[in-house]
């Protein structure tokens, strides 16, 4: 284990103590972990299988209306308590954004004191993270710095332009963040002054209130937006267009990457395809290396 080396390898003096006793309770707390799986049969109980276009993880310190913000953006009915440490186990649930639906994830709140280490490896696996912050504390930055401390700590660094769709086995991880600064009705906007500037320039930060719906309605266009997706609707050769569910790829592909999504022995049998939509191609013919954009049509003919 990484931890019990980097234990061993620290030299033993005063200067050395807090984080000494750092190690010895994170150590304490994986195997605490690791054990609780084992006796649960190796099922692990943090892990949230994925649907829908992308999935969102909900971060954020203990009673700062993470499962008022779940339930006020989908259909899943958390529970919700005006005390900390409601949510214990990952809670999903479908965020609509038009025709297209996003996974949000509602996770046990992050502190030192109680968070469990299975849980980083949910975060590890997300597409992108949305932290919940309390207007009504004493210093929302501080909260917000505090979150992104543990999961550093745990090898999940968060920046605004992190790539996204990173395989959660690489040592770090970077996941692009959004930020929603909670309960205005109850303390004002003063306190997100500063919130962008503890992850950095360019982070998307939403001022409302979970409890009066306030600032919700711009969270769904908000992650679809962040997770760089777009949708491409299909057109079969010779008949009228009828909007169906979307194809939905991410931003940059092609018509050669939409094709095995859109059936999977398109590819070898394409002969070219036709385009409606991106503005300038209204039914012509286009190459297969033509990239799409949200919205466009296509119309495979193959043979």
């Amino acid at each position: 284990m990484i931890l019990r080396e980097m234990l061993t390898a620290i030299p033993k003096h005063k200067g050395t103590d807090k984080m000494q006793g750092d190690l010895r309770r994170r150590i304490s707390k994986l195997e605490q972990a690791v054990d609780q799986k084992q006796k649960r049969g190796g099922r692990d109980l943090f892990h949230v299988p994925r649907e829908g276009a992308g999935q969102v993880l909900l971060a954020g310190a203990p009673n700062a209306g993470k499962s008022s913000l779940m339930a006020g953006l989908t259909h899943a009915t958390p529970q919700v308590a005006n005390y900390p440490y409601t949510t214990q186990l990952p809670l999903p649930g479908m965020v609509q954004y038009e025709d297209v639906q996003i996974q949000l994830v509602d996770a046990p709140p992050l502190s030192r004191e109680y968070t469990e280490a299975a849980l980083f490896n949910a975060f590890r696996l997300s597409d992108m993270i949305l932290f919940v912050v309390d207007l009504t504390t004493p210093d929302p930055p501080g909260d917000l710095r505090e979150s992104v401390e543990m999961l550093a700590e745990h090898f999940i660094k968060v920046a605004p332009k992190a790539p996204l769709h990173q395989s959660g086995s690489l040592s770090t991880v970077e996941k692009q963040p959004l930020v929603f600064a909670n309960k205005v009705d109850k303390a004002g906007r003063e306190g997100a002054l500063g919130l962008g500037e503890v992850i950095g320039s360019g982070t998307r930060v939403f001022i409302g209130s979970a409890e009066t719906g306030e600032g919700l309605g711009e969270l769904p266009r908000a992650l679809f937006e962040a997770l760089r997706l777009i949708r491409v609707y299909t057109k079969k050769p010779g008949q009228k267009f009828e909007r169906g569910v979307p194809f939905v790829l991410r931003e940059g592909a092609t018509v050669m990457d939409a094709t095995p999504v859109i059936h999977k022995e398109l590819a070898d049998k394409m002969r070219f395809a036709r385009l409606w939509g991106s503005g300038k191609h209204q039914g012509l013919s286009v190459p297969r290396d033509h990239l799409l954009a949200d919205g466009d049509i296509l119309e495979i003919h193959a043979g």
